[in-house]
């Protein structure tokens, strides 16, 4: 219950006393409440302190002896930057539990909420300096920290040594990775929301590859991997993932863009085309056409797509060389700025070696587009066999031919 009765004469009192007290601080000093003597330096409803140096304390008198509700402000106006600390009181000549840390030119509202203890609890308001202004230590937040009266960026460094979960509390932090091989998933886009970031970066000793999840992608890609010494700012967007500040590593060139694709046209960023390694997934729902830049690169190209549809890379011109490459297969290509063209044989025209793999009678090695499962494959040593719709139709041998579906039609 708030009382207002002095415990020594047992008179009622005012909880705060209107009155006001300017102090050089030389040292530690013990205020004294006004009402219980005269022996020290009293506390008053407005105390202006001018520090000598850093480090002092001003000690408040024991809080069971006062009411709650008791007020003091108090402004730090020391000419050379100082400063001091206002602590409670601990029943001795030391500093008790420290109230606040008072910075030059900045005013302290002080109150008492509980004086069941010698020391008390004080609240405390920032007023500022001149004009009234925030605590700048109760704002800071992911990717700030405070620096008396301001906030600066802060980045904390997190070091990770397995595969890492990234959550909406990783904001700002440069989470630096320092294993083998490893992965980093991303949170949703949506739920941490537009211009969330985190900084990624790789110290170890193997590739890091970083997964968006659901329909998320990084740069319009599926995912986005890291080589030795390579780093970069990852941004949401709201929906998906952008990237900057990507630092590609000089020992390890060579990087890979993992690209769903469905059918159609796809005209690729200098971003993605920048990558060395293309794999192609996804469904066809139609031919697919990817188109490269304009400038000449060396690339390896993946046709993971399924469906009987192809898969052809080719410059924006017209008339110049594309190169469709096979599904389930990998292509070395040259782009010479016009031409996509099979590195194999640094041209369009026919080869005089081809060694293919053996295939089977549901996936023969030579087949055709839009009947995949026709064609010819090899069913085993000394053997070539003819496939119709995935099924053996017919099998050349040394001791002759094998037809076991019969001969139809004709005259033998």
């Amino acid at each position: 219950m708030t009382t207002y009765t002095n415990p020594f004469t047992g008179q009622t009192i005012s909880p705060s006393s209107v009155s006001y007290e300017s102090i050089t601080l030389s040292g530690n000093l013990i205020l004294q409440w006004p009402i219980n003597g005269n022996t020290n330096t009293p506390v008053s409803s407005i105390i202006d302190v001018s520090a000598t140096a850093n480090g002092f304390y001003l000690i408040l008198p024991p809080a069971q002896q006062v009411s709650t509700g008791q007020t003091i402000l108090i402004r730090n106006i020391s000419s050379n930057s100082y400063t001091f600390t206002v602590s409670a009181n601990s029943g001795t000549t030391s500093p008790g539990p420290t109230i606040i840390n008072i910075a030059s030119g900045a005013a302290q509202f002080i109150w008492l909420t509980d004086n069941t203890t010698t020391a008390g609890t004080w609240a405390t308001v920032l007023l500022g300096a001149g004009t009234s202004s925030a605590n700048a230590s109760a704002l800071a937040g992911y990717g700030l920290s405070a620096s008396g009266l301001t906030l600066n960026e802060n980045n904390p460094v997190t070091t990770i040594y397995s595969n890492y979960q990234i959550t909406a509390t990783s904001q700002a932090q440069f989470l630096n990775w320092n294993s083998g091989v490893g992965s980093f998933t991303l949170p949703s886009a949506s739920t941490v929301g537009n211009g969330w970031f985190c900084i990624i970066g790789n110290n170890g000793s193997g590739i890091v590859t970083i997964t968006p999840v659901g329909t998320d992608t990084i740069n319009g890609n599926t995912s986005q991997q890291l080589q030795l010494t390579e780093s970069l700012v990852i941004v949401s967007n709201g929906s998906s993932w952008n990237t900057y500040g990507y630092g590609r590593s000089n020992s390890f060139a060579y990087t890979q863009l993992a690209l769903t694709v469905t059918g159609g046209t796809v005209t690729l960023s200098s971003a993605q085309a920048a990558n060395t390694i293309q794999q192609y997934n996804g469904a066809l729902s139609s031919n697919q056409i990817i188109i490269v830049p304009s400038t000449v690169q060396l690339y390896s190209f993946t046709n993971n797509t399924t469906n009987s549809f192809t898969l052809t890379v080719k410059t924006a011109g017209s008339g110049f060389s594309t190169l469709t490459i096979p599904q389930g297969q990998s292509l070395i290509a040259i782009c010479d700025g016009s031409n996509v063209i099979n590195a194999n044989s640094g041209a369009l025209s026919s080869v005089t070696s081809l060694t293919l793999s053996s295939g089977s009678a549901g996936s023969p090695s030579i087949n055709y587009i839009g009947d995949l499962t026709t064609g010819i494959y090899h069913p085993t040593s000394d053997q070539v066999g003819i496939s119709l719709g995935g099924s053996n139709a017919a099998t050349f041998t040394s001791t002759g031919l094998l037809v076991p579906v019969g001969i139809s039609g004709g005259t033998f």
